[in-house]
Parts: C-alpha cells; sequence; structure tokens
C-alpha cells in the first residue's frame, strides 16, 4: 500500500482539478494507472439484462482499446464493469468509501483481489481501518469522475449513486456519456434524463473513443494485434517480405495483405527496394 498525498508527484494530477481534493489517498496496485486515459462506468445496482449487456461491450472494447476503467466495486452495473475490463483485456481502478480492511459489500473481497492480481488499482481516501459508512459513498463519488476523462452512465434510478457521479462530472467540467433506456424502465431514468439536459448519447464504444479522438489509436492496435506475429519481425532495420516470409512461416499472399494494412495505418513504411521498417 502507497500513501500519496497532494504534494507528491505521483498524486493524479486530475484530482488537483477538483473542488475539494481529498488530502491523500491510499492505494494498492499499480499506481501508474492514475496518469492513463480512463473513463468512469457507472450505474445501478439492480441492474437490468439490458444494462448488463452493454456495461459489459463498453467496457470490453474501451479497456481493449487502452483505456482504463474506473468504478466503485459496488454491485451490479460497477461489479460488472470491473470483470469486463480484466482477463488481459485491459486494466480497471476501483474507488472504495472505506478502508482497504473492510470491502464492501462484502461478497467483493473476490472482486478487489482479481483487480490487484490482474495489474489494477485499487484507491480509497481512507485509511485501512477506516470501517464502512454510508455516508462515505456519495463522497467517493467525486474522485471516480474526477480521476475519469469523462463518465458513462449505463442505467440508474431515480436519486441513485450514478446520478451523484454523473453530477459531480458536470461540476468538473467532464463529459457524461449516457446509454439510452426505454421510457417505461425504471433503471433508464437517470441516463435518459441526463440525454434531456445535454448528456452525450452513445449507442457503441466507438462514440466515446471518437469523442476523444482515440478511435485512430484503436484501430492501429487492432490491426497491429491482428498481423501480431508479421508486425513483431519487423523493426529498424529494413527487411524484405521474402526474410518476413522464412521467419513466420506465413505465405507471401498473407504478409503481403498484412504489410499493406500496416501500411495504411501507418504502423509500417515502405523503403526503396520493397523492405519495410516499423514506425
Amino acid at each position: 500500500m502507497k500513501i500519496i498525498d497532494r504534494k507528491s508527484e505521483n498524486f493524479p494530477s486530475s484530482l488537483l482539478q477538483i473542488q475539494n481534493p481529498p488530502k491523500q489517498i491510499y492505494v494498492e496496485g499499480d499506481i501508474s494507472l492514475l496518469q492513463k486515459n480512463s473513463i468512469a462506468i457507472v450505474g445501478t445496482r439492480k441492474c437490468t439484462d439490458y444494462g448488463k449487456k452493454y456495461a459489459q461491450k463498453f467496457a470490453q472494447k474501451l479497456a481493449q482499446a487502452n483505456v482504463c476503467i474506473i468504478s466503485g466495486l459496488a454491485r451490479g452495473i460497477d461489479t460488472i464493469a470491473h470483470y469486463s475490463s480484466m482477463n488481459k483485456i485491459g486494466k480497471t481502478i476501483a474507488v472504495i468509501g472505506s478502508g482497504f480492511k473492510h470491502i464492501y459489500p462484502e461478497e467483493n473481497q473476490y472482486l478487489y483481489n482479481q483487480i490487484l492480481q490482474n495489474g489494477g488499482c485499487i484507491v480509497s481516501e481512507y485509511p485501512p481501518e477506516e470501517p464502512v459508512n454510508k455516508a462515505y459513498f456519495p463522497k467517493r463519488n467525486r474522485i471516480i469522475s474526477g480521476l475519469a476523462m469523462g463518465v458513462l452512465v449505463v442505467e440508474g434510478r431515480y436519486r441513485s449513486g450514478s446520478m451523484i457521479t454523473a453530477r459531480y462530472a458536470i461540476e468538473q467540467n467532464k463529459q457524461v456519456f449516457c446509454i439510452p433506456n426505454k421510457i417505461n424502465e425504471p433503471a433508464g431514468y437517470i441516463p435518459n434524463s441526463f440525454i434531456q439536459n445535454g448528456g452525450y448519447l452513445v449507442t457503441k464504444p466507438q462514440d466515446i473513443l471518437e469523442f476523444y479522438d482515440l478511435l485512430e489509436q484503436d484501430s492501429k492496435r487492432e490491426v497491429a494485434n491482428k498481423y501480431q506475429n508479421i508486425y513483431q519481425t519487423i523493426g529498424d532495420i529494413p527487411i524484405s517480405m521474402n526474410e518476413i516470409s522464412k521467419l513466420t512461416g506465413k505465405q507471401l499472399s498473407e504478409i503481403s495483405e498484412a504489410l499493406l494494412s500496416m501500411e495504411l495505418e501507418g504502423l509500417v513504411q515502405n523503403l526503396p527496394g520493397n523492405k519495410y521498417i516499423r514506425l
């Protein structure tokens, strides 16, 4: 565990910009995640199948695009967002409203451990011995939104915690993204309400990536992953297609297709003599 106060160079710069920033934060796990591009995903504890489906979809896709997912370790949407962004897909940060020795809800002690084992990060403004106090949970939401570039509201009932987080985001000049829902669905009240009042309606994860100009980076990453074996053989020393074929065992036709895709994405450069280097 690390204790990071406002004067430390490791204190997240984004938290210095919010009203009433914590005097210090207690951190377990990878503190470098606190400086990454991050999106908070929030929603109701009593989520619908619709909410589960899209919380999972958005968390997975954003995590694959190297966006860290932040949530509050609560039941429902929070839990889905954390799990969906892990498992070698990406990283997640959980901001809790108690000390590390008093995880709430108790059944998420396993999730807490999984986040740390998968290279994630747990944050609290309270010392490890601080017991659970429900008054702390609305307060910690300012840290969830404060760490993130923006907040995605998946579902939320009237007067829910997701409404508080979204309002903090607005106060912090962060964008609030909302997944629309049926008008007669109680869990759709908060996202639909914020859409009416200037929230950014999203129907796919790419909408958020495009908003922050991260879509191009995501496309490059997908191409590099698709042709990983070929891409990894290319470095600073020019290499020909025949040499790549010998190193990878791939057919020239497959290599030609891969090189064209990678060249269009700006991942490699075709030099005179039909040799390639990585950019």
